[in-house]
């Protein structure tokens, strides 16, 4: 497993997305891909459309041959979307952004404290500036 899989493997582990153990091989079918992640073939036909990172190679008769990679993204998708209540749009500028740790780091209890954190800061600076 490449520097690459590794990281984005701890990535998903660190946000408590349950990863499979992938089979040691270099391509998988959209069928395999859609047991691995749980998702329907056609939903991930439909997420290629949405997100450029999702690119699985297409081989002779359109048979589409996802990596390791994909299916990492894949299952980062299914998180943002299925899990943190991301949009599509949400979803796509999140995962264009790069920053993967950012992205399966956030949970609803930290955010919910970060913003009650984020006002109260924000109602001492109006008070500093009110004085």
């Amino acid at each position: 497993m490449g520097a690459q899989h590794h990281t984005q493997l701890n990535i998903l582990k660190h946000a408590g997305i349950e990863v499979p153990q992938l089979p040691d091989k270099l391509f998988f079918s959209i069928r395999e891909v859609s047991d691995i992640c749980q998702i329907e073939p056609h939903v991930l036909r439909y997420w290629e459309t949405e997100f450029k990172q999702l690119k699985p190679v297409k081989k002779s008769g359109n048979r589409r041959f996802y990596r390791h990679r994909d299916i990492y993204i894949a299952l980062q998708i299914k998180h943002l979307l299925y899990d943190l209540n991301f949009t599509i749009r949400g979803a796509k500028k999140r995962i264009a952004s790069g920053d993967m740790a950012e992205i399966v780091d956030v949970n609803h209890n930290n955010i919910t404290i970060s913003l009650h954190t984020i006002r109260a800061e924000l109602e001492s600076i109006k008070q500093l500036l009110t004085e």
